[in-house]
């Protein structure tokens, strides 16, 4: 197994079952960002004290609680250039969630959820991540959820953007 197969398989196990080890995968100097980039506020953690809670719902194990029950599935991952000669390494993935009693604030009516995601990591010279940027696709499960996102086929000969609301 590759280092970067390594990487993403010991980070996907520590998420999804133990915080303090996910969290220790991490360098103490950090940035985590999995709101997409909107800000650098309020939802990036910068230490490993504000990363904890935001892994933590990954690795419920209360089927009662609402965080939900979270698996991850590796689907690839590899290397790619980093900063400062250290690696970096994109990890594509899928989500399941159950037992969820909503999903970014929508209800999920008992619905069982899934979703592709993609992580990258930035490495130090010893491991440990140092930045973290992570996608997720919220489009098809919020439309599951009946929240109605538009998304038409923009490359489809003949679209009009005239049939968008608000166009």
């Amino acid at each position: 197994m590759s280092k970067h197969e390594e990487h993403a398989r010991r980070w996907i196990t520590a998420l999804t079952t133990d915080t303090a080890a996910a969290v220790a995968l991490y360098a103490d100097d950090l940035v985590y960002d999995d709101h997409a980039d909107s800000d650098h506020v309020t939802d990036t953690a910068i230490t490993k004290d504000e990363l904890a809670p935001k892994l933590a719902p990954y690795a419920n194990t209360d089927t009662a609680n609402g965080v939900g029950l979270h698996s991850f599935e590796i689907t690839d991952s590899f290397p790619v250039a980093g900063v400062a000669g250290n690696p970096a390494v994109v990890i594509l993935w899928n989500w399941t969630g159950t037992g969820l009693e909503t999903y970014k604030g929508v209800p999920t009516q008992g619905k069982t959820l899934s979703t592709r995601g993609i992580t990258w990591h930035q490495l130090d010279s010893d491991g440990q991540i140092v930045r973290e940027t992570t996608y997720w696709n919220d489009t098809p499960v919020l439309q599951e959820l009946g929240i109605p996102i538009v998304t038409p086929e923009y490359w489809v000969e003949g679209f009009d953007p005239s049939v968008l609301v608000g166009s």
